[in-house]
């Protein structure tokens, strides 16, 4: 199987705001609870605060320890850093 590491855009009015990364071994799953959070105005959750988000770019890894290392390092990119590493990979 394998787990997905994914970015997405988040949008308040219309506008871009910021990145968020994730990962998860069910995509859809994780993208029907981000989708929830937003028509639920859930601001406890991360995503919940914004009024839109895109799926932009996603990558299978092996193992959970890969997807959590992976995050962990798309994490700690500036967004123009984000960008590169999702263009090159």
């Amino acid at each position: 199987m394998g787990y997905c590491v994914y970015v997405l855009e988040c949008y308040i009015a219309g506008s871009f705001s910021c990145y968020y990364v994730g990962q998860t071994n069910d995509l859809n799953s994780r993208m029907e609870e981000h989708y929830d959070s937003i028509r639920e105005h859930n601001t406890d959750s991360f995503v919940g605060r914004f009024d839109y988000v895109k799926l932009i770019w996603h990558k299978i890894v092996p193992t959970r320890e890969d997807a959590v290392r992976l995050e962990s390092y798309l994490k700690s990119l500036s967004p123009s850093g984000k960008r590169s590493y999702m263009n090159h990979n």
